[in-house]
């Protein structure tokens, strides 16, 4: 019987699925890029608030 050749394919197709499962479960609606919290923080343009 050809039992080798039967795990090889079912192992084929299921990697094979979990890779195209694994392409839909990525969320394009999140930026992907996180911002570095050890780097160092860009000043921006002064907001006004009340004076002291």
């Amino acid at each position: 019987m050809a039992i080798r050749p039967l795990i090889f394919g079912i192992l084929f197709i299921a990697v094979f699925v979990v890779i195209i499962l694994s392409i839909i479960w990525v969320d394009t609606s999140h930026p992907v890029h996180q911002p570095d919290p050890l780097s160092p923080i860009v000043p921006g343009p002064a907001t006004p608030g009340p004076v002291q």
